[in-house]
């Protein structure tokens, strides 16, 4: 049966779930914002309406892959976190290239 301490565990973790998913679609959010905001400020109407070049896209793919392989790192619990870095770190290469050219090819 499940103790008081178990239950406390399983609230805190669903609150830092909740925080931690509100945080990262405000962080999208905030992106999308700013991206429409500093391409009014220099004359651009829309940023994709000439499309994205390879540089664009690598920024992009950059803060895809980072907040996926965030989110992904979060969601597998932490333990053994030395041995799981070479795979994370192979996943976020992966990632980002494969963001990158679907990115640059689809815009």
């Amino acid at each position: 049966m499940a103790g008081p301490e178990d239950r406390r565990d399983r609230n805190d973790a669903m609150r830092l779930f909740v925080a931690s998913a509100l945080a990262l679609v405000l962080l999208v959010g905030i992106g999308f914002a700013g991206l429409y905001y500093f391409t009014e400020m220099l004359g651009a109407s829309d940023p994709f309406s000439a499309g994205l070049g390879l540089k664009n896209a690598a920024l992009i793919s950059f803060g895809v892959s980072f907040a996926a392989i965030l989110v992904m790192t979060i969601a597998s619990g932490g333990d053994a976190i030395l041995g799981e870095l070479p795979f994370t770190i192979a996943g976020f290469l992966i990632f980002f290239v494969i963001f990158w050219l679907m990115i640059a090819w689809i815009f």
